[in-house]
């Protein structure tokens, strides 16, 4: 399958990017400190029992997601999420270890490494989901046609910010070695957090477009309203439903499934809890190693662990595989011209069999009258 391919080359990159960017961040840390003040958590002391619930809860839904995902067959996410877990697990790990020792750099690179690049994973799960949804109502909602696109564009966008995450950890590193100022690859590297959350708010933008088409305009449409207002949505969606692609039908209705109708808006909500995520990281950093975010772990535990463990955990709750059927249904994901000539093929069968049975039909009529 190509999802699994394509996920294998972005790991690897993300990876290797992520661990480029952090070991010479981190080396530009040490060189700018004091031997006898510095601490890798910038006098910060990990909290033990916290780290080591995240760790044990990260666990518990990386069983899950790997259990949901083969019986399901989901194979994009399962693959996407079970990074995310296994990345999150050995990043508390890290940092439970570093409670015990602040100046092991080794448990601090892991903790580092991992937790910062778990959310790439988690995205390039969500963007599928995207692609997923608009094959399942329609393309002529999307403003990008050919949804895998979505996928493409930004898992790219998250891996050049990864690169360019390594390129100015690498030159505030080289710097430090030099005994000069770190600060212009300080920025850099702040910039390509930066980077990150620019490309994430230009697909909350594309998901939001994509929301609003399917739930608002449809609702417009369908009851002549020339404007957006909250009494729209007393149109129930089964009123609506002719306005979807007919071939997933059976997903959205007969019968009425909660995890498929709250689906959409538990997407956003898992959306925007890693982009605070990430614009938390990014002021994070652009403090400093000594700033009060990163010295306060209060913060870390609200604006990264909660942010991620929620995120995860709605996605395990209304897991792709319960909402698209995926034991017995299998969503291809193509271009809009592709899907509408499969459409029109399969409705041109269908039309074909009525009128067979039709005329089967007529026939047992004649030879009983006869």
């Amino acid at each position: 399958m190509l999802a699994t391919p394509v996920l294998r080359a972005a790991s690897a990159s993300a990876a290797s990017a992520a661990s480029a960017a952090s070991s010479a961040a981190l080396s530009a840390a040490l060189s700018s400190a004091s031997s006898t003040e510095y601490s890798n958590y910038s006098g910060m002391v990990p909290n033990l029992a916290f780290n080591v619930c995240m760790a044990v809860i990260f666990g518990l839904l990386l069983i899950m997601q790997v259990g949901i995902g083969i019986w399901t067959k989901q194979w994009w996410f399962l693959v996407s999420f079970t990074f995310t877990c296994i990345l999150e697990v050995l990043g508390y790990a890290g940092r439970a270890s570093g409670h015990f020792d602040v100046y092991n750099v080794d448990t601090f690179l892991l903790q580092f490494i991992t937790l910062t690049i778990a959310p790439v994973f988690t995205m390039a799960g969500i963007y599928y989901q995207l692609a997923k949804l608009i094959e399942v109502f329609g393309h002529q909602f999307a403003l990008i046609k050919n949804p895998m696109l979505y996928s493409y564009i930004f898992m790219g966008c998250d891996i050049i910010s990864l690169i360019v995450q390594a390129v100015g950890g690498g030159m505030a590193g080289s710097a430090a070695a030099d005994e000069k100022d770190p600060a212009n690859g300080d920025h850099v590297f702040v910039a390509g957090l930066a980077f990150q959350v620019a490309s994430m708010s230009v697909f909350l933008m594309l998901w939001f477009h994509l929301v609003y088409q399917i739930f608002v305009v449809t609702r417009k449409r369908h009851t002549g309203a020339k404007r957006a207002s909250l009494s729209l949505f007393h149109v129930s969606q089964e009123e609506i439903d002719y306005m979807y692609r007919p071939k997933f039908e059976f997903l959205r209705l007969h019968p009425k499934r909660w995890v498929f109708t709250y689906f959409p808006w538990i997407l956003t909500a898992a959306s925007l809890l890693i982009f605070v995520r990430c614009i938390y990281r990014v002021i994070e950093l652009a403090e400093g190693w000594s700033g009060n975010l990163i010295t306060h772990e209060i913060y870390f535990i609200i604006l990264d662990a909660l942010m991620m463990s929620l995120a995860t955990t709605l996605l395990t709750v209304f897991h792709p595989g319960f909402v698209f059927k995926g034991r017995t249904t299998s969503i291809p994901i193509q271009n809009v011209r592709k899907a509408v000539a499969k459409d029109g093929a399969e409705n041109a069968t269908d039309s074909l069999e009525d009128d067979n049975d039709n005329d089967n039909d007529s026939w047992r009529a004649n030879k009983e009258e006869a």
